[in-house]
């Protein structure tokens, strides 16, 4: 038994020691798209709707592709595990080369998609609004895909104090560019919604500098080799990256597009819901940022462990990381149902009138949220630690079925045939994330657990 603990304890500290600072790196990422929001809103209804919709869609696609990229993470930390540097880095630096290649069709959709709005019925003016706004928050695309991949090779080496210093950087720089350029700040022109896009565009370069920097200054995390192995094509590497990270990039679509059609849904419904419903979706998500972080550390703890043949290390490892989880989202759901009112008063004026509704369905949907707060800690950190177990397709199916077939599907018939509006909506979600997250915990269960270990 007190060998038990002792193994228990040690893997503790490991994860949380790679864990806390991806886990304030995350927060930091929220906090930047949370002063974009307040210092646009300054500039009207408009250019707030634009910006909102058209960075939504850009980080959805982005993220996406980020999401294929960061396969390099349990693969480098594989091959780390099994004592192979060389290896690492070298798959390191396809997955370099990978993020700038993306680059190119990222950039190409973005320059489209104001035709599309078009076609679907956008107000011009909006879709024209969006469009200059994405058409600058665009040059930052290869800086965004090529931040992802260096944050997934330092992950792999347990090494994200970086990681964290950079983005915590990146939230101050964010908010003097946007009041340089948004408002026309210290001799910069005024670009107001544009200004918020080259701002962004900026800042995102900025921050994959002074990651580079850190990179570069420490030759114990291997710049050369990465930059070798970048250079080099290894298509065993590429295809290797290729078949974990596709499914990877396809669950976090499928995860973030439930949640973006669900708030096209809720515009359905009316403003007020809409701003509910942003309101509710900004605040989980920064509750969520933590669980994402505890997945990230999962993945690479749980890939090393594996390259260094240590499977019942690895199933520790992920039985700690989803008891973290677990944990942190029972406080989360306790201060989202007994504290609604407070945490709606950091975004709106809850004491005027014309909040009232706003008041009244966020704190329904603050409900629900609570709810299934446990669910979303479990599905997050389950589907990072299939990833050490480089198991990706699977999930991503179980993900497809749970938030489409369920959840979205769930969010329709209980908000307009069954007449339930914008909480029928959530319980739609609230309903999909319960059935992902359990269907991903099982299958973490029976891949990763001691018995199912060959």
């Amino acid at each position: 038994m007190a060998l038990f603990r002792s193994a228990i304890s040690t893997e503790l500290r490991a994860s949380l020691a790679i864990a806390t600072p991806l886990v304030a790196a995350n927060l930091a990422q929220m906090a930047m798209g949370f002063t974009n929001t307040v210092m646009v809103g300054r500039l009207g209804g408009v250019p707030l709707a634009a910006a909102g919709l058209g960075a939504s869609l850009y980080f959805t696609i982005g993220i996406t592709l980020q999401g294929v990229v960061t396969a390099l993470a349990p693969l480098a930390a594989h091959a780390l595990g099994a004592g192979d540097r060389e290896g690492g880095a070298r798959i390191a630096g396809q997955g370099l080369a990978l993020a700038l290649i993306f680059a190119l069709p990222f950039i190409a959709i973005i320059m489209m998609l104001d035709s599309v709005l078009l076609h679907f019925g956008y107000d011009p003016t909006l879709a024209a609004e969006i469009r200059r706004y994405q058409h600058a928050i665009v040059w930052g695309a290869p800086a965004m895909l090529a931040l992802g991949a260096l944050r997934s090779f330092l992950a792999a080496q347990a090494h994200t104090r970086p990681v964290m210093l950079v983005l915590f950087a990146g939230v101050a720089a964010n908010a003097a560019l946007n009041w340089m350029f948004i408002f026309g700040h210290l001799g910069a022109p005024a670009l107001g919604l544009v200004g918020a896009g080259y701002s962004t565009a900026a800042n995102q370069w900025i921050m994959l500098a002074m990651l580079i920097g850190f990179f570069a200054a420490s030759p114990a995390l291997g710049a050369a080799r990465v930059l070798r192995g970048m250079l080099a094509w290894h298509w065993s590497d590429i295809a290797a990256i290729l078949r974990l990270g596709l499914p990877i990039g396809g669950i976090f679509l499928l995860e973030i597009g439930s949640f973006v059609a669900t708030g096209v849904l809720m515009g359905i419904i009316g403003t007020d819901a809409l701003a509910a419903n942003q309101i509710v979706g900004n605040f989980t998500g920064f509750t969520f940022m933590v669980s994402f972080g505890l997945a990230q550390a999962a993945t690479v703890r749980i890939a090393y462990e594996c390259g260094a043949g240590r499977r019942d290390a690895a199933w520790r490892a992920a039985a700690v990381a989803l008891t973290l989880a677990i944990c942190f989202m029972l406080v989360a759901a306790i201060l989202l149902w007994v504290a609604p009112r407070a945490i709606v008063a950091i975004y709106i004026d809850v004491s005027a009138t014309e909040n009232a509704t706003v008041m009244a369905i966020a704190v329904q949907l603050f409900a629900i949220a609570a709810l299934f707060q446990v669910f979303d800690g479990m599905q997050a950190v389950a589907a990072g630690a299939l990833r050490g177990y480089k198991d990706t397709a699977v999930p991503m199916v179980l993900a497809g079925v749970g938030y489409w077939g369920f959840g979205f599907l769930g969010s329709w018939v209980l908000a307009f045939p069954l007449g339930y509006g914008a909480p029928g909506l959530w319980w739609g979600l609230a309903f999909g994330t319960a059935v992902v997250g359990v269907l991903l915990t099982l299958r973490l269960y029976r891949v990763g657990a001691p018995a199912a270990v060959p």
